[in-house]
C-alpha cells in the first residue's frame, strides 16, 4: 500500500536591497493646517538681546546653526539615522524634534538672561547672604533653578537697599559664562573637561 505524501513547496521571495519597504498611512492628509509651523515658531523665539562681542558672536553663530539644522530636519523627506546609521522610528523623530526645541530655548535663556535675588540665612550666625540665581531648562523642557552666585552678606552688599549696578553687571556676565559653559557641556562635547566652582556650578576647566 502506497503512502500519500504531502509535499510542501517553499517559495522564496527575493527582495532587492535597493527597494525600500514603506508604510502607508491613510490618516495623513497633506492639506492639514499644522499646529506647529517652524517659521511662526522661530519668529516668536528670535533672540531679543543680540550684542557685539566675541562672546555674543559665538552664541549667535551657534543659534543660527542650530536653527538651520532644525529647519532642515523638519523639511527633509529622506530617511534620518542616528550616528551609527540606524534609521530612526517615528517616536525617535518626535523626541528629536522636541529636543531641538528645548536646545533652542536654552540658547534663548542665554540671550535673554534674567537674574533672581534670593536670601540664604546662615543657621549658626544668622547672617543673610544674597545669592543671585538664573534658570535653565532640563531635558524634559521644564525650567529649573540651576545657576547661582553668592555675592556676600546682605548688610555689606546693599547700598540704599539695592545691589550696585556695576556689581549686577559683573554678576550677570559671570552667570552668562556659566550658562554658556553648561550649553557646551551638554551639546558641544565639553563634558569631559569640567569641574565644580565654589557656588556648586558645573564649569568648564579646560576646553
Amino acid at each position: 500500500m502506497k503512502k500519500n505524501f504531502v509535499h510542501k513547496i517553499i517559495v522564496s521571495i527575493f527582495v532587492p536591497q535597493n527597494i525600500k519597504t514603506q508604510m502607508k498611512n491613510d490618516f495623513y492628509n497633506k492639506n492639514w493646517n499644522y499646529i506647529f509651523k517652524f517659521e511662526d515658531w522661530i519668529d516668536d523665539h528670535k533672540p531679543k538681546n543680540k550684542q557685539n562681542s566675541d562672546f555674543w558672536d559665538e552664541v549667535n553663530l551657534e543659534f543660527e546653526e542650530v536653527k538651520a539644522e532644525f529647519k532642515n530636519l523638519l523639511s527633509t523627506t529622506e530617511d534620518i539615522t542616528d550616528k551609527d546609521g540606524n534609521k530612526l522610528a517615528p517616536i525617535n523623530l518626535y523626541n528629536l524634534i522636541d529636543q531641538y526645541k528645548i536646545r533652542i530655548e536654552k540658547l534663548l535663556l542665554i540671550f535673554n538672561v534674567r537674574l533672581y535675588k534670593t536670601l540664604n540665612k546662615n543657621k549658626k550666625s544668622g547672617v543673610k547672604y544674597i545669592v543671585m540665581r538664573a534658570f535653565w531648562i532640563d531635558h524634559f523642557g521644564k525650567k529649573v533653578r540651576w545657576f547661582s552666585r553668592n555675592i556676600g552678606p546682605e548688610n555689606k552688599v546693599l547700598v540704599n537697599g539695592n545691589i550696585p549696578l556695576h556689581q549686577l553687571e559683573e554678576i550677570e556676565k559671570h552667570i552668562l559664562y556659566l550658562m554658556w559653559d553648561q550649553y557646551c557641556i551638554e551639546y558641544l562635547g565639553a563634558d569631559g573637561e569640567t569641574g565644580i566652582d565654589l557656588d556648586g556650578n558645573r564649569v568648564i576647566v579646560n576646553f
